[in-house]
């Protein structure tokens, strides 16, 4: 659904693993406190659907194969599209939708960075500055609970961009030199570009404006109403005044800013949009915005909107951050036993593994005792000791080792 991307994976230690997988819990658990259910889509898709979508990942990122009757497929490059579909032809009953998929694309010459994982929510049927509101404020609250301090989300309006520019005589070709020099706000080339064509001269002003009307909600707003040419950007901005109205009432606006000259590629967002950004990384972590008219594509007429998390990029602005708590290692406690106490200490090892501790087994006559666990519980004919690097305790049984090692890791 995004047109951004970063991957580390591959390149991940067994611990990153597990703390870009607490992550990953993370943001679904706030998926479903706004009563999203998980879904999915296949790793393999039909080419044609994508190079016939209007608005979608360009061909040439695309990553293609052909399977074994000569179809042409594509590894997934997006997951809003499959999913769209799949509701449209009302294979899903839900109109509340969460996935983390890993996507595919290839961009520019970068031959690394093919894969990355996305984590993100589609809500279908409603078409609402409230359900605007809540997409926004629910991108909030993940950014929230996954600690980060200092972040903003930056709202604009697809719709408010593409009005203004139909006032202008341009060309297809012409309209996306424009959008890319709004989007990287080149005002140097920006005004000779407008100077060019024949148009209104308050036309013109008002797209020179754009790139500017970044920052405070409502300052933003005052300076928008100011360059309004047509009955269509008016509709826009009252759209986002009422849109900001809520997110007053839901206690986030110190988190969100507005700008008008944000501009995305995915050409299928028709209404608002927005995305994400980590103070001191540079990247956008998240992006979406309302496309109200890509199930017409697939035969129905189905407002919707959503957003992704790049889950990647998420963990990396958390390392740099020092956001991440390191996990626990990977065992709790190493059992270790001879030939003579192999048979007590198996059956405490299963005992133990049933009660949710992490357990690794050692043959003192087979291994080396080198594991790092928390705690090590050595059995032996005579006794059996639990003892970690400072003190060490005697027991009897597996229920009293449980007990003792609940002890010490609560009191630890």
């Amino acid at each position: 659904m995004r047109s951004f991307m970063s991957s580390v994976e591959g390149n991940l230690s067994p611990s990153d693993y597990q703390l870009k997988n607490s992550l990953i819990t993370t943001i679904k658990n706030r998926f479903r406190t706004y009563g999203y259910q998980e879904t999915g889509t296949k790793t393999f898709q039909d080419y044609d659907v994508y190079s016939s979508v209007i608005g979608t990942v360009h061909k040439q990122n695309m990553i293609k194969t052909i399977d074994s009757s000569g179809e042409v497929l594509v590894l997934r490059p997006d997951v809003t599209i499959p999913i769209t579909r799949r509701m449209a032809a009302d294979e899903e009953t839900d109109d509340r939708l969460f996935y983390v998929e890993n996507i595919f694309r290839q961009l520019g010459e970068d031959s690394q960075n093919k894969e990355f994982t996305q984590a993100g929510v589609e809500c279908f049927g409603e078409n609402a500055s409230d359900s605007d509101a809540e997409m926004i404020a629910l991108a909030v609250h993940v950014l929230q609970d996954l600690k980060f301090e200092h972040f903003k989300i930056e709202i604009g309006h697809a719709g408010f961009f593409k009005d203004l520019i139909n006032e202008l005589p341009l060309s297809d070709l012409e309209s996306e030199k424009l959008q890319e020099l709004i989007q990287s706000k080149n005002m140097a080339e920006v005004g000779p570009f407008l100077e060019e064509l024949q148009a209104e001269k308050h036309v013109i002003n008002a797209v020179k404006a754009i790139p500017l009307l970044y920052g405070d909600p409502k300052r933003v707003l005052e300076k928008a109403e100011s360059i309004i040419v047509n009955d269509s950007m008016k509709t826009r901005i009252d759209n986002l005044k009422y849109v900001y109205g809520i997110l007053k009432a839901y206690g986030v606006e110190n988190s969100v800013v507005f700008d008008l000259g944000l501009i995305n590629h995915m050409n299928y967002y028709s209404g608002i949009i927005f995305q994400g950004y980590i103070t001191g990384y540079s990247k956008p972590v998240l992006m979406g915005g309302r496309y109200d008219h890509l199930a017409e594509q697939f035969g129905r007429a189905t407002p919707a909107i959503g957003f992704g998390c790049i889950v990647d990029d998420i963990f990396k602005a958390q390392k740099a951050s020092r956001q991440l708590t390191e996990t626990d290692s990977p065992s709790q406690l190493t059992i270790r036993y001879d030939s003579n106490s192999m048979k007590d200490a198996l059956a405490a090892a299963n005992y133990l593994r049933d009660s949710g501790v992490r357990v690794i087994t050692e043959n003192t006559e087979n291994h080396n005792q080198n594991v790092s666990s928390r705690f090590i519980a050595q059995f032996k004919q005579e006794n059996a000791v639990l003892f970690n690097q400072q003190e060490e305790w005697h027991f009897q049984t597996a229920d009293e080792l449980l007990i003792l090692l609940k002890r010490e890791m609560r009191e630890g």
